[in-house]
């Protein structure tokens, strides 16, 4: 369905940083779709046909490979998946997988590309994103290779409940979050444990409620900050209205 209130779509963080106009313009082709968890948007190599702006919920670009799956990014509400169609591209380049159930505004390529040749600093903005993803992907490689699973998942949990609307619940099973740690599960199952000793998350049955936010932040790594700094130094907030 096509929501008929432009706030339903100005949940997403790009979208509420479009000039009214050229909202106006876009705001015709958004459709508002559930994202639920374990759904594929789209897979490797497949023709891009749409984009989507998630409101809540994350999202995950997911690299497969002989010896298994492992996550390469994440998106929520500060971005859009599909960057692709920005920059040329008409396929896919990894898979999307969701990981946190939400919802999100759908736009066909075709659609997005018009509101962008019609309004050239909706193009800009999206442009900007790209710039922080890659900032973002690149300080991910770094992660991997150089901090422990402890700090990567404390990261990890941070960065999902900014992309998720801040709840502070999250629908994760272990074994969901070992592919995005790229670990065995048993590692998970002990971080989590300590985690929860140090009362900073409480877990349950697929349920990972965070419980001491700060102390949560101080047991991330040095990642978590960098790239939360970066984005807010190249898509500030947004003025409340």
């Amino acid at each position: 369905m096509t929501a008929s209130e432009p706030a339903d779509h100005r949940a997403n963080r790009l979208l509420a940083r479009i000039h009214p106009a050229g909202f106006a313009r876009l705001a015709p082709h958004l459709e508002l779709v559930p994202l639920a968890a374990r759904d594929v948007l789209f897979e490797a190599g497949t023709p891009l046909r749409q984009v989507y702006f998630p409101h809540s919920g994350v999202a995950c670009l997911m690299a497969s490979l002989r010896s298994g799956v492992a996550e390469m990014a994440t998106i929520g509400c500060e971005g859009f998946i599909g960057f692709e169609a920005l920059l040329g591209g008409q396929a896919a380049v990894s898979q999307a997988l969701v990981q946190i159930a939400g919802t999100a505004s759908r736009v066909s390529v075709s659609a997005l590309r018009a509101a962008m040749d019609r309004f050239p600093a909706i193009r800009e903005l999206l442009l900007r994103y790209i710039r922080f993803f890659l900032i973002q992907t690149l300080q991910s490689v770094a992660c991997n290779n150089l901090h422990d699973v402890d700090s990567r998942c404390a990261q990890w949990l941070l960065r999902a409940q900014d992309r998720g609307g801040e709840a502070d619940t999250l629908n994760l099973t272990q074994k969901f979050l070992a592919e995005m740690l790229g670990v065995q599960r048993p590692s998970v199952t002990i971080v989590a444990r300590s985690l929860q000793k140090a009362g900073l998350i409480r877990y349950s049955r697929g349920v990972i409620a965070i419980t001491n936010r700060k102390g949560l932040e101080d047991a991330a790594c040095e990642c978590y900050g960098i790239v939360r700094r970066a984005f807010d130094e190249i898509l500030p907030p947004v003025p409340k209205r």
